[in-house]
């Protein structure tokens, strides 16, 4: 039997047979230990750690059945729901641009792009959610820098920059990092909570990345109320969440004011009426709507491929290729797949972890009902469908479902951090400057 809590911990650790769960467990039974000892000392006791040591019992039998209590929790499920969903999407991309030219997607571009978002998802899979807890603010730091360099370097397509709209699909889980790092209580960690989403708001207007925008404010509003929810921001839930919805009501103002208003109302009355400008702005939603006429439930002999040749309209050739069934099995999968996460989310109760589950899942659910608007031909702006539609969105759709992934596979061990622990500084290591004298006494 060890005689020091040090040596009884290093005993129990060595019975855990799950890396990540060593630390975890490790601090709490530090903190079991030093308790009973202060406990012993204060009574009196000669060899009060001896005593604590002693009590807890023999620490192989006790770490035998924490490593029996701690184990990962494999999402094979899910895993294989996501890889499936992966393969049809790259098989229709290959088969339904076929004819396009130069949009035309190979199929061994398609491969890469399964293989990479594979390798992408069992990366996140197995990283380690409580090192994002511990430098959320390096993490948006990073995220910021990655957008403007992705402005600087990348080029125009549209008159907007092309990488830079990948980068924004990112921004979700960034900012519930960033909330993290914002508990405390009071209004001022509620104000900069809610600065914090300003930055990343003006990577996306500059880009310009509209539906990348759209989906920054939704996500970030409902994270912000899920944070109010949790008391993140201490007592007066009812006050913050007030406040948070009236920043949201005068978000519409203050974009009018910025001289977007009629930009927005033009786009809104072309999406529900692209038939009063045909051969302009509202040519793709006047099309589609043309083509959705035509689609039967079962296209049993398969038509042509669709002149509109951009992969966000591939649900549109699924369509007019086999029918609806097809789209609506598709749409099904995926958004079976969506609700299997939502509900392992909702089980989930590390803040943290239930926090970044939940922006993987509202932004992957947003972009699909973007994608089923705009392929019904209500064109608000572009989208993606997640896992179908392009080569690098669906490995970044592996890649954020490896992350939530991570937390539900982690959800025994993680643990949220106290409010002062997390708010640490953005570069955990200190310099120690030493002054030597060399002057002669």
């Amino acid at each position: 039997m060890p005689e020091t809590i040090q040596a009884y911990i290093e005993t129990v650790e060595a019975q855990i047979r799950w890396k990540r769960a060593r630390g975890v467990v490790s601090l709490e039974l530090r903190r079991h230990l030093e308790d009973q000892r202060d406990a012993f000392a204060a009574e009196g006791r000669e060899d009060a750690e001896r005593l604590a040591v002693e009590e807890m019992g023999d620490p192989v039998s006790v770490g035998t059945e924490l490593d029996r209590l701690h184990r990962p929790r494999p999402q094979w499920g899910l895993l294989g729901l996501t890889v499936a969903l992966a393969c049809v999407g790259a098989l229709l991309r290959v088969q339904l641009t076929r004819g396009d030219g130069l949009d035309a997607v190979s199929p061994a571009m398609a491969a890469l792009a399964l293989a990479l978002g594979t390798a992408a998802m069992l990366g996140a899979y197995f990283l380690d959610v409580s090192f994002l807890a511990r430098c959320p603010r390096a993490v948006y730091l990073g995220a910021l820098a990655a957008g403007a360099l992705a402005m600087w370097l990348s080029p125009e397509i549209h008159y907007a920059s092309y990488y830079t709209r990948y980068v924004v699909l990112f921004y979700p889980v960034v900012y519930a990092l960033w909330l993290y790092s914002c508990r405390g209580s009071g209004w001022r960690h509620f104000a900069l909570a809610v600065a914090g989403g300003i930055p990343l708001a003006a990577i996306c207007l500059l880009a310009p990345f509209l539906s990348g925008l759209v989906l920054l404010l939704v996500c970030g509003l409902v994270l912000l109320l899920c944070a109010i929810r949790m008391g993140w921001f201490g007592p007066g839930r009812w006050r913050f969440a007030g406040a948070a919805l009236a920043l949201a009501a005068g978000m519409p103002a203050l974009f009018f004011g910025m001289g977007y208003g009629q930009y927005f109302l033009d786009r809104l009355r072309l999406a529900l009426h692209p038939e009063t400008d045909p051969l302009g702005r509202g040519y793709w939603g006047w099309m589609t709507k043309r083509y959705l006429r035509e689609v039967p439930f079962i296209q049993r002999n398969g038509r042509p491929v669709i002149e509109l040749a951009d992969q966000e309209c591939l649900p549109l050739k699924l369509l007019v290729r086999w029918g609806w069934l097809a789209g609506l099995l598709l749409m099904a999968a995926i958004t079976a797949l969506l609700v299997w996460l939502l509900a392992r989310c909702l089980r989930q109760r590390q803040q943290l972890g239930r926090l970044i589950a939940l922006a993987v899942v509202l932004s992957l659910g947003l972009e699909t009902l973007f994608s089923a608007a705009l392929n019904l031909g209500y064109v608000f702006f572009s989208a993606h469908l997640p896992l179908v539609v392009g080569n690098l969105h669906t490995v970044i759709d592996m890649a954020l479902i490896g992350l939530a992934l991570s937390v539900f596979r982690g959800g025994g061990i993680l643990r949220d951090e106290p409010a002062g622990e997390a708010r640490r500084p953005v570069f955990p290591w200190r310099v120690k400057i030493s002054i030597i004298s060399t002057k002669e006494t």
